[in-house]
Order: structure tokens, then C-alpha cells, then sequence
């Protein structure tokens, strides 16, 4: 079973849509929460279609959040 952290990674490297990362977040049991630093911080990069990882990363830093890809 793949973590959250894993599942988000997967859906920015295949840059899939917001409701495709919500139906894959489902399919895992997962889901995004606007209570959660992390979730709004990623679901704001995929709402916007921008699928740098580099960039997320930078961002989640400046937030002290996990890192995708760790």
C-alpha cells in the first residue's frame, strides 16, 4: 500500500488533472484536506498545472513539510 506522500508523487510526475488526483487518492484511501499544510500546498501546484517537483519541494521546504521523493 503506497503512502499519501507516495500517491501525490505519482499523480505530479503524471501530471494528472486535480479529479484525477482525487479518484487515485480514493482508489488508495486517501484524500486531500484543506486542514493539511502539505495537501493545500501540493493541490494548489497540481490546480495550477505546475508539475516541477523542484519547485514543490521548494515551496514545501519554505514550510517545513515532507519533501516528495523522500
Amino acid at each position: 500500500m503506497p503512502s499519501k506522500k507516495t500517491v501525490l508523487a505519482l499523480a505530479i510526475a503524471l501530471r494528472l488533472n486535480i479529479d484525477e488526483t482525487q479518484d487515485v487518492l480514493a482508489c488508495a484511501g486517501y484524500a486531500l484536506s484543506h486542514g493539511v499544510k502539505f495537501d493545500v500546498i501540493v493541490e494548489f501546484f497540481i490546480v495550477h498545472e505546475m508539475f516541477d517537483v523542484f519547485t514543490i519541494n521548494e515551496m514545501l521546504f519554505r514550510y517545513e513539510q515532507p519533501l516528495l521523493g523522500q
